[in-house]
């Protein structure tokens, strides 16, 4: 009988192969071009920064050797397939307010407020900023406690917002996305990508 590791990583690998496929279409001239992403030519290796990491993408079968979240890694490589290099808006918006984020966007923005309840509950504003800020986050001056930027992809930034507990309200938070947001990942994708963010939060 499979163990759940090897249940996860043969779900992870099904996923992972029509993008790479996908992605094999592209020169790498044209994905660094896209997304920002940088590329060896000596190691075959795309260099792509996430969350204050250097992640490396091998070149031509797209394999990632470093143990990343099954959401982090998939997400990365939809990231490179669908990025097409528009420029950031430096306007924040919620998943729902996406294309195609009316139905699916209210649901991962419903879950990720439910992520900070149950994750963030016994944590300070100054402890929830230096996790943060230990991904690469950028800090803001905002209505919440804690306001980040953290960069999980060089042209997908999140915005991080944070209230820590008190005596009348539990934890609470959002993240937002730049308005350009559907240009690097679709909504599904985009989700995975915030609940990278929170589950990255939450190891440290």
């Amino acid at each position: 009988m499979e163990s759940y590791n090897e249940i996860k990583h043969r779900q992870l690998q099904t996923m992972l192969e029509p993008i790479r496929e996908q992605l094999k279409q592209y020169s790498p001239k044209t994905l660094c071009k896209n997304t920002m992403a940088s590329f060896d030519e000596n190691e075959q290796n795309f260099c792509l920064p996430s969350m204050g990491t250097d992640i490396f993408i091998h070149y031509p079968d797209f394999a990632i050797k470093q143990e990343l979240d099954i959401w982090h890694h998939l997400t990365l490589l939809q990231y490179l397939g669908t990025a097409d290099g528009t420029p950031l808006s430096g306007q924040w918006i919620s998943l729902q307010q996406m294309p195609g984020g009316v139905t699916r966007g209210r649901g991962f923005d419903k879950d990720i407020e439910t992520m900070f309840d149950r994750y963030f509950s016994n944590i300070t504003a100054a402890e929830f900023l230096a996790r943060c800020l230990l991904l690469g986050g950028k800090e803001l001056r905002g209505r919440a406690d804690v306001e980040v930027v953290i960069p999980y992809a060089p042209m997908f930034p999140i915005l991080v917002r944070f209230w820590e507990s008190d005596d009348e309200f539990a934890a609470s938070g959002k993240l937002l996305v730049d308005r350009s947001a559907e240009h690097y990942l679709s909504i599904d994708s985009a989700g995975g990508a915030c609940s990278a963010v929170i589950e990255a939060i939450r190891k440290l």
